[in-house]
């Protein structure tokens, strides 16, 4: 099973719109960098959600293996 992109997640939740999440991704196709970095610089999310999200992708990796 791939990984489940963090974005995409956070889109299915509701805790970001789509229109916020093709922002992040535009800014992400211009400068670089890791997608919720972006998020949390654009004030989208906060550090906060990064990191329950984040460990939660890690939770369904580690499950999924």
């Amino acid at each position: 099973m791939a990984k489940p992109l963090l974005g995409e997640m956070l889109v299915e939740n509701g805790v970001i719109t789509r229109e916020q999440m093709d922002q992040a991704l535009e800014i992400q196709e211009r400068d670089g960098g890791l997608i919720g970095i972006i998020l949390v610089s654009e004030g989208i999310i906060n550090e906060q959600t990064l990191v329950e999200y984040l460990a939660l992708q890690a939770k369904i990796v580690t499950n999924s293996e």
